[in-house]
């Protein structure tokens, strides 16, 4: 090989190797910019206005008011009554813990609802919640059957002066006002 021919092949070498370092060069440029816009968008706020966080917010406290207002219908005794009926043969003591049971299972349902409602009004979800409670126990009292301690409930409730679920259900629906 003449002198000519390794200066042509050298030549022809360095030509190439400069187009793939110019190429080569070009991408990777080109995939740090698109990273480091990555990175700045990854970074950048979440562009909510303060509207769309208002109406979710207000969305699910009213929803909750929805949630709680269940709750109390399903817990109102003659709702109750109504869903859990007395075999013949259940004992007082079996009934009322059945009843008591419900209750609290679907008070435990909606606990967490009271992260969107007012203290106040998740004070009063608890006392309906205590004052029903206690009106299961006291029509237990001295009752020798399930089919007796219903008897009584029904009768202790339609005597009670101030409704606890009724006293919830306004609170549920004064504070679903401030919402709307």
């Amino acid at each position: 090989m003449d002198l000519t021919t390794l200066l042509v092949l050298f030549l022809g070498f360095a030509l190439i190797a400069g187009i793939l370092f110019a190429t080569i060069n070009n991408t990777l440029k080109q995939l740090n910019d698109t990273i480091i816009a990555l990175v700045k968008r990854a970074e950048a706020p979440v562009a909510t206005t303060k509207g769309d966080a208002k109406e979710n917010t207000n969305a699910l406290r009213l929803q909750a008011c929805e949630r709680l207002t269940l709750m109390l219908e399903r817990i109102n005794v003659p709702n109750l009554l109504l869903r859990i009926n007395p075999a013949a043969d259940t004992s007082a003591q079996a009934y009322t813990a059945n009843l008591l049971l419900t209750i609290r299972e679907e008070f435990e349902y909606n606990v967490t609802q009271q992260i969107y409602v007012s203290d106040a009004l998740w004070s009063i979800m608890v006392q309906a919640r205590d004052n029903v409670s206690q009106l299961i126990i006291r029509a237990a009292e001295g009752a020798e059957s399930g089919t007796q301690v219903a008897s009584r409930l029904r009768l202790m409730s339609s005597r009670q002066p101030d409704d606890a679920i009724g006293v919830g259900q306004a609170a549920i629906r004064r504070e679903a006002s401030l919402v709307l």
